[in-house]
């Protein structure tokens, strides 16, 4: 990091140029006292450390694109729009697999994280007649409490506040009985039924994602302990293990990580190729959903601030959703803890 800051320093200030970390406030703009250029140096760094984990995430990204079966298409009499809002990328999905890769023909070694759901067998509702077998899947911090509050409201013809319910096991188990009584569920190990049934995916930028794991999870800018500071940080240190000279900060009475050492941690672990031993919340996307299937082939790959995506949702996993009127209440919620009804588009979730 400090060679880093060194060479920074060296052509920036040198070349006497304006350099931006973000679309809104400029980083260096002439010659400034030096430690008001080492301060600004470091904000350039995090930013150049965000795009340095980020950007090779990006190019196994699809782009956030509601895709829809032929079948399906047949059915409803309808084309699904096309989510044009959200990610600006112009292709996402990795080059190291096609489509033929996919482990349609086989079980995976492992389960999935993505949830086969199917309408439950032993319980009798109305619901469940409106209900036909899905593969749903989304990441941690990609909007999953939205995600799962909607399916629930969905699935079981009730609000998830109504029932007042106090985890764990927390709505994100789609397996709880004491939640979900209409469906049957259970992480994905077979892939070979995936093309029979229609599939939902919910995905996020990867640099929002990146920012706001850290802000959840092992951020320094707190004065109050939060939960996950003696779970992850450990766990992050551990990973990239003693080569790294990087430890963590312990003035506030709990281990937490700076913006630039949580990037440069995760810059480690994936120079080394360990991304894939990665907590959940840091683990890159397409090692999640799109693991064992690329998003080529799911019916719906959308954003949680997809002007459509809760409509989407809906004709996923029902026989007869309507969708007349895509544009027209068709967008989630977003919902973690207390807050309900916040910009989609600048939602940490």
């Amino acid at each position: 990091m400090q060679q880093q800051l060194r060479a920074l320093r060296r052509r920036l200030v040198g070349d006497n140029i304006s350099v931006t970390a973000n679309t809104t406030a400029p980083i260096l703009g002439g010659r400034r006292s030096s430690a008001s250029t080492i301060s600004k140096l470091v904000l350039l760094a995090i930013g150049t450390l965000v795009m340095i984990v980020a950007v090779p995430m990006l190019y196994n990204m699809p782009t956030p694109d509601l895709q829809t079966s032929s079948a399906q298409k047949q059915k409803n009499d309808v084309t699904v729009k096309k989510d044009t809002n959200d990610v600006a990328a112009s292709e996402y999905e990795s080059p190291k697999r096609e489509e033929g890769d996919a482990k349609t023909n086989q079980k995976a070694a492992e389960p999935s994280i993505a949830w086969e759901v199917v309408p439950a067998a032993d319980h009798m509702d109305a619901t469940i007649a409106e209900l036909k077998p899905a593969t749903l899947c989304t990441c941690a911090k990609c909007g999953s409490t939205s995600l799962w509050r909607e399916l629930f409201a969905i699935v079981e013809g009730k609000s998830f506040k109504s029932m007042n319910y106090t985890g764990p096991p927390w709505i994100h188990t789609l397996s709880n009985k004491k939640l979900w009584t209409n469906i049957e569920a259970k992480r994905k190990t077979d892939w070979s039924n995936f093309k029979d049934q229609d599939s939902f995916a919910l995905i996020r930028d990867p640099k929002e994602r990146i920012v706001s794991a850290w802000k959840s999870k092992v951020t320094c800018d707190t004065n109050k302990e939060i939960r996950g500071h003696r779970i992850f940080v450990p766990e992050l240190l551990n990973l990239v293990g003693p080569s790294s000279n990087i430890t963590a900060r312990t003035d506030k009475g709990f281990p937490c990580l700076d913006m630039s050492d949580y990037l440069a941690v995760l810059s480690q672990i994936h120079g080394q190729g360990r991304e894939g031993s990665l907590e959940s919340h840091f683990l890159p996307q397409h090692l999640g959903c799109f693991k064992d299937v690329p998003p080529s082939m799911w019916t719906v790959v959308t954003t949680i601030s997809g002007p459509n995506a809760l409509c989407s949702l809906k004709s996923v996993v029902l026989k007869s959703a309507n969708m007349s009127n895509m544009d027209d209440g068709c967008k989630m919620i977003k919902t973690h803890g207390r807050a309900r009804s916040v910009d989609l588009s600048r939602a940490d979730e």
